[in-house]
């Protein structure tokens, strides 16, 4: 299903959103590793959370980027053959979706991770 999602949503924006997805995963590990090491650095801690929720933004903003791109595709083809029937349009707006489902999820996630990570920060 991500696959098949990749190549529907369009690969270059859904690759840019996949690795925003690794980069929020790899950096709120390291958040962890550092946080509960022995040599707990705080500014690392603090750069590492706003990291996480600045990706997970920009992941969102690319989501909603490739929608409009998709719909400047959608008008175009309806300006280029005129009459479409409206089954083909609606696909073409569900595809439109999946970039900005995909980078909101992200968001979602990412400000969760950020919130329980800033709780941390603070005791």
């Amino acid at each position: 299903m991500i696959v098949k999602h990749f190549f529907e949503g369009g690969p270059y924006f859904m690759l840019l959103i996949y690795i925003m997805w690794i980069v929020v995963l790899f950096f709120a590990a390291n958040f962890l590793v550092n946080y509960f090491s022995d040599k707990r650095n705080l500014v690392k801690l603090e750069k590492y959370n706003s990291i996480i929720l600045f990706s997970g933004s920009f992941a969102f903003l690319f989501g909603i980027f490739g929608q409009i791109i998709g719909f400047f595709q959608i008008l175009d083809v309806i300006h280029r053959e005129g009459d479409i029937a409206f089954s083909l349009i609606a696909g073409g707006l569900r595809v439109t979706l999946i970039t900005v489902i995909y980078g909101f999820a992200l968001l979602l996630v990412s400000a969760i991770i950020w919130f329980i990570n800033r709780n941390l920060l603070k005791r």
